[in-house]
Formats: structure tokens, sequence, C-alpha cells
């Protein structure tokens, strides 16, 4: 492994728990393509501020492979189960706190990293955008408000610029697209503020709804396996 991690948020995994992670899907579970850290932070970041909710149900298939088309992991057992979908869905609610609480402390993966060299710190980035984009990709037409928002399409430059959309067109290489890696912080704040009114709106509706129907105890209609409790009741 070429990156180490510093974490320092309440709800975050440990050191241990995200190489533990980080093993399961690249190395473990017999996935073909799956993401790695830093596109999965980019990745449930998009899905956090972005501007539908979307059930894990709906994106975890978008971790186990590429638009979603790959087949599931092999899990060893249900408890094995549990703990890998666990850790994603912590890795996520520590992702939203973090945007939520502590905004000024606020970093994507790869600023939290060491790297063993610049290319590996490029390829986070680019990675990390990469997986921001494919969140957008689960509900493209939803985004559309912020795309014919000048303000707004221009933070999604930024990041296609750096996932390499535009490699040809704007004749850049990795370096020139790593200079752009420094407005991220500041986009991804700029697109939560665009869509956190309708954003709260919408989930403060579909709360309402789950609590009326769905008891503490019930499994979560998310389709994670866990406890409404433990998971999107929490």
């Amino acid at each position: 492994m070429d990156e180490k991690f510093d974490y320092k948020r309440s709800y975050e995994l440990t050191t241990a728990e995200y190489e533990e992670l980080e093993n399961f899907l690249l190395n473990e579970s017999e996935l073909t393509h799956p993401m790695n850290l830093d596109a999965l932070d980019g990745f449930m970041t998009a899905l956090i501020i972005g501007p539908d909710t979307i059930m894990p149900s709906q994106w975890l298939p978008h971790v186990w492979g590429s638009a979603g088309t790959s087949g599931p992991p092999v899990f060893q057992s249900d408890q094995q189960t549990e703990r890998i979908i666990g850790l994603i869905l912590r890795m996520m609610n520590s992702i939203a706190q973090l945007l939520e609480e502590q905004t000024s402390d606020y970093a994507p993966l790869p600023d939290s990293s060491t790297f063993d060299n610049d290319e590996a710190r490029r390829k986070a980035a680019r990675l990390w955008c990469l997986g921001f984009i494919e969140g957008i990709n689960i509900r493209p037409a939803s985004w559309n408000p912020l795309l014919k928002d000048e303000k707004g399409a221009t933070t999604i430059l930024a990041i296609s610029i750096i996932a390499g959309v535009f490699r040809d067109k704007l004749t850049l290489d990795e370096e020139k697209e790593y200079e752009y890696w420094k407005l991220i912080p500041d986009a991804v704040l700029e697109i939560r503020d665009f869509w956190m009114p309708h954003r709260h709106r919408v989930v403060e509706s579909a709360r309402q709804a789950r609590a009326d129907d769905i008891g503490r105890n019930d499994l979560c209609p998310c389709g994670s396996g866990m406890k409404y409790k433990k998971c999107c009741g929490k």
C-alpha cells in the first residue's frame, strides 16, 4: 500500500479499519473493478451533498463495480457481510458529519493521506473525482439545475478536469490537471450549499414517513440488512 491515513473524525474508522475495508474491496472480495477508498470517498461525497437521497441498496452496486454492472462481492459469512457494509456506512456517516458540523476542517480523503510519490497523489485525486462523477451519474438528471447555474457548473468542471475527462480537448497532462485539485474542498462546500435547502425538505419528509411506518428494530428499508435504528434511523 502506497497510502497512509490519518483520521481524526469522531465517527471515522480507525486506520486499521480503513485498511481492512480496502483489503476486502481490492483483494478478498473477488470483484473485478471495485472502488478503492479514494474513489469511494468521492462517490459518497457526491451522494451526501447532491440533490437526492439515495438508499444504499441503490448505490452499493456502484461500489462493487463501475456503473453498478458488477455482481456482488464474495462474503465469507453473514458476519463479514454486516462488518463490511457497516464499515462503508460508517465511512459515509463520518463524511456527512464533517460536512454538516465541521466544515472548516473538511478535506477530501487524498488530502488526509500521505503518499510515496507525486504520481500516487495525483492518481488518488483523479480517482476521487471519478468517484464523485460516478455519484452524479446515478441520477444525472437531478443534477441539471446545478449544471445550469454558472457557479455550480464551474465546480463540476474542475472535478471533471482532474478526472481526466477533458484531457484531450484541453491538451492537459496529469500535472496540469492536478493543479485544479486545490479548488475541490471549496467546490464541495459550494455544491453542498447549493443543494442544502432542497435536501432538507426531502430528508425531513422521508424521515417522517419512515417514522410512521417502520419500527426501530425492523430491518432497514434501504436494503443494508441492518436494523433501522442502526442504519438510516441513526
